[in-house]
């Protein structure tokens, strides 16, 4: 596998993770994340474990027209085995019958994991306070 191999893949990992908020496919966003991975969402502590994670996306889905856009920026190690993202995102939702959009950056550590590459460190912030 080239580095172009990898990058390709992982980018059609991130197709994968957008499908699977639009489809608020929580199965779909399983599959994204390490069985270790940690996960600090901006404002709250962090998580720690596939199941704490996922705890956290059913309560994002439950969220009035959630939608979420991240803009990937890859750079995969030269053992090819690591890559991070250093990425931006959009996020809009309802609240208060109000429509928000939050834009914010994020950072992404992925991994191999039984033989396909899974996020293994998920960390982003809002450019605006919460």
């Amino acid at each position: 596998m080239t580095e172009h191999d990898v990058q390709d893949h992982l980018l059609t990992r991130y197709d994968g993770w957008m499908n699977a908020i639009a489809e608020k496919d929580i199965n779909a966003i399983a599959s994204i994340y390490a069985n270790d991975a940690v996960y600090m969402p901006p404002g709250k502590p962090r998580l720690v474990g596939k199941e704490a994670i996922l705890a956290t996306w059913r309560t994002y889905f439950t969220r009035p027209n959630f939608k979420a856009l991240y803009t990937p920026t890859l750079t995969i190690s030269s053992s090819l085995d690591i890559a991070y993202d250093v990425g931006s995102y959009v996020i809009s939702l309802t609240r208060d019958d109000v429509p928000v959009e939050i834009r914010g950056k994020y950072v992404a550590v992925w991994k191999q994991e039984q033989g396909d590459w899974v996020v293994a460190v998920d960390i982003d912030n809002t450019d605006h306070p919460l």
